[in-house]
């Protein structure tokens, strides 16, 4: 049942975003994103189980929702200057530490999704984060519970 469930939403969301994409709607089209969008959500099932990948603990999530608009902002500011001062690059990896209970997928993704930062790997709780700068962002604070 479970499976079935994720088929089901993999395979209505990858269809959403194939008729957005695509410029005109006809029931051609949307047979055809239907099958594809089914191909599709089988191999998302398929590369989800093979990875052994899951979203983990809700814990920090509400704070990170929070803290993710500011963090946007800055993020975008910061960017914004380091390209109209090239000769100021101060980026560099990083170990962000997770707080108990906080889910290493949906943070990296949510970390991923600013323009200051990108996870590049996940090991347990720890992400290493390539970071526009050497400061943490208040999403980063969220995600840690205050800690490095």
């Amino acid at each position: 049942m479970r499976t079935a469930i994720e088929l089901l939403l993999w395979w209505g969301v990858l269809l959403v975003l194939y008729t957005v994409l695509i410029s005109t709607v006809s029931p051609l089209e949307l047979a055809v994103g239907g099958g594809l969008a089914l191909l599709a959500a089988f191999g998302a099932i398929a590369v989800r189980r093979v990875s052994g990948a899951a979203p983990g603990g809700p814990d920090r999530l509400a704070a990170a929702i929070r803290s993710f608009p500011g963090t946007l902002l800055a993020d975008t500011g910061r960017l914004a200057l380091a390209v109209l001062s090239p000769g100021h690059r101060r980026s560099a990896f990083r170990t962000v530490r997770l707080a108990p209970g906080t889910g290493p997928a949906w943070a990296a993704a949510l970390l991923s999704s600013t323009p200051g930062a990108y996870v590049v790997d996940i090991d347990g709780q720890c992400l290493l984060v390539h970071a526009l700068g050497p400061e943490a962002s208040s999403l980063e604070s969220a995600l840690t519970g205050g800690a490095e």
